[in-house]
């Protein structure tokens, strides 16, 4: 168990071991695809996002806009937007196979797991389309049918600065609140609005969640608590099309474990667990296959020149430094998100103000599938070892690929 879950003149102050209520009963969230739309249950409760514009800089080529034409299409150069893709690339290549208009225009913020999956960009359903969307349920743990506690996912016009990549809505689930801010409002409440500064969603009778085979992951050279908390899972039962080879989505990870907790068992991890016929594992991970996490190589989106890792081994003094940070890509896309107050480092001697929190900008996860099959594809984000500190991830322009076959799961800086 950690000190407290935020910074004080770069020290913590212990939080009370009060445990805190479940803060919803034990039932599942899902539906059933009733017409074009999913048969969304909406609840018509209003959104909490923060306003803000176009992204720039960052692992990706910029937060795309928003809007009827799309936008172009990570690794592929498609679209999944309305009007058109932005080029498939010659014959055999890789390109998009379901070009519709974008349907999620309107979503509430808490919308169902349905919603979601419009707010991600999937628009097909299968009972009206013969591929597409079979099911979405949100859940606290893996194969578990228990929800989540509520407000840990949000469909949002827009995370601080960067925007959709398609349509009009992104989706965002987090160990914390779904929101732009860690608040249930969406809105900077200062202090109770800093991501650095999380409670419990669950409580502290950890573990609260359930990981899928084989996490948590520690990355390479790390350690990791193996106890998972504050889990949210978006399942996605889909059937591929009968053209498609693959599939792709675009997300953005965010944590306020940067840059004190670097390395350390406090492993925050966002993953995107496929279950096909060609693929059974996670299929987000950078270029060493570490798991999407703070010691992940695509973060970047950060405050250069900071000492990082400095509380990694969680004693009372604090650790001498892992390294300087590079954050080639800057804070811009941490404005207005509640991962951007700053704070001395917890190094001792270190004079060197920072961002309580990180992100690796938007990327894009390619993966292979076979054509016309059904498979299930978890995404889920959990705090490890406590409850504190949160972390959040933003996912949108979910597209079907063709052509020439996907050979195996990739992430790459979305274009």
């Amino acid at each position: 168990m950690r000190p407290s879950p935020y910074l004080q003149s770069a020290r913590r102050v212990a939080l009370p071991l009060l445990g805190i209520p479940l803060l919803l009963a034990a039932v599942a969230c899902s539906g059933t695809p009733s017409d074009p739309g999913f048969g969304s249950q909406e609840n018509n409760s209003s959104g909490g996002a923060s306003s803000g514009g176009n992204s720039s800089g960052g692992n990706s080529s910029g937060g795309n806009s928003s809007g009827g034409n799309g936008s172009s299409g990570g690794l592929t150069g498609g679209s999944s937007g309305g009007g058109g893709s932005s080029g498939g690339g010659d014959s055999g290549a890789q390109g998009p196979v379901d070009v519709l208009p974008a349907c999620d225009t309107g979503l509430a913020v808490d919308g169902d797991a349905f919603s979601f999956a419009k707010a991600m960009g999937i628009c097909a359903a299968s009972t009206q389309s013969g591929y597409g969307l079979v099911n979405a349920t949100y859940s606290r743990a893996y194969g578990s049918t228990n929800p989540p506690a509520d407000g840990q996912w949000g469909l949002l016009p827009n995370f601080g600065i960067l925007a959709p990549r398609e349509g009009a809505s992104l989706g965002v689930i987090s160990s914390g609140f779904g929101r732009a801010y860690d608040d249930a409002s969406g809105t900077d409440q200062g202090m109770n609005g800093w991501f650095v500064a999380g409670n419990p969603m669950d409580g502290m009778n950890y573990p609260t969640g359930v990981a899928p085979p084989g996490f948590p992951q520690a990355a390479q050279g790390c350690p990791q608590d193996n106890k998972v908390n504050d889990m949210v899972d978006v399942q996605l039962t889909l059937k591929a099309p009968p053209d498609a080879s693959g599939f792709q989505f675009d997300f953005a990870f965010f944590s306020s474990e940067w840059p004190n907790y670097v390395c350390s068992n406090f492993n925050d991890a966002f993953v995107a667990y496929l279950n096909s016929s060609q693929t059974k594992g996670n299929i987000s991970f950078d270029s060493k296959g570490n798991p999407v996490a703070v010691n992940i190589g695509f973060l970047d989106v950060c405050t250069p020149g900071a000492p990082i890792g400095c509380s990694r081994s969680n004693g009372n003094q604090p650790d001498p430094p892992l390294s300087t940070s590079v954050c080639a890509s800057g804070t811009a896309q941490l404005s207005d998100t509640g991962f951007a107050p700053t704070d001395q480092t917890q190094c001792d001697g270190s004079n060197v103000n920072a961002t309580l929190g990180a992100s690796t900008g938007w990327l894009t996860t390619v993966a292979p599938i076979q054509p016309g099959e059904q498979f299930t594809l978890d995404l889920m984000i959990w705090d490890a070892g406590d409850g504190l500190l949160d972390s959040s991830v933003l996912l949108d322009h979910f597209q079907w690929i063709g052509g020439t076959p996907v050979s195996a799961p990739v992430t790459q800086p979305a274009q």
